[in-house]
């Protein structure tokens, strides 16, 4: 319905200002993403930075309680667990784009044996779409591209929004494994 009545609106209506808005749009859109990918080739040169600096040990020593109280104290090997504190720093500065690929680098090493999801990579995943975020640059970047006076004012609320997101998703991944391991079906 929607292509008919946009078809019919570029035929019979008025094809110079839709083929004008099109075009804007698009303009926009593109300006947009190559604002996007300044913010995230800065972000992701840090991270290249931290590994090739060895401080992504550093980070995963610090995270590593966290990392062993969410998935267990066994259950990561060390690069896995690397790789986690990484994601998970990335996350935790809102870039979500450079963390995919530190995401999906941990499930690959999680995976090695195992052809299932098991319980560290669900709660990856869990923990990586919810992601806490104490500095949401990608968003910042979206509202200052878009002529935002005061793109920080989206800080607390999504702080809060994301840790509350995080905790109940965290629980029920837990409460869901907790029953497949009465019922002996858990990796």
């Amino acid at each position: 319905m929607l292509l008919i009545s946009s078809i019919c609106a570029m035929l019979f209506i008025d094809p110079n200002s839709v083929m004008t808005g099109l075009l804007s749009a698009s303009n926009k859109a593109l300006t947009l993403t190559f604002e996007l990918c300044t913010v995230y080739a800065v972000w992701i040169g840090i991270f290249s930075i931290l590994e090739q600096t060895k401080i992504t040990k550093f980070i995963s020593k610090i995270l590593s309680p966290i990392i062993d109280l969410i998935f267990g104290k066994k259950t990561l090997s060390e690069e896995s667990k690397r790789l986690v504190s990484l994601n998970m720093s990335a996350n935790l500065l809102g870039m979500n784009g450079a963390a995919t690929p530190l995401g999906i680098k941990a499930i690959e090493s999680m995976g090695k044996n195992n052809e299932q999801a098991t319980f560290p990579m669900i709660m990856l995943v869990v923990i990586s779409c919810t992601s806490i975020q104490l500095l949401p640059t990608s968003i910042m970047g979206l509202m200052t591209a878009a002529g935002s006076v005061n793109a920080s004012s989206i800080i607390l609320p999504s702080i809060i929004g994301s840790i509350l997101s995080t905790a109940i998703a965290i629980i029920f991944v837990r409460i869901i494994h907790r029953f497949k391991v009465k019922r002996g079906k858990a990796d």
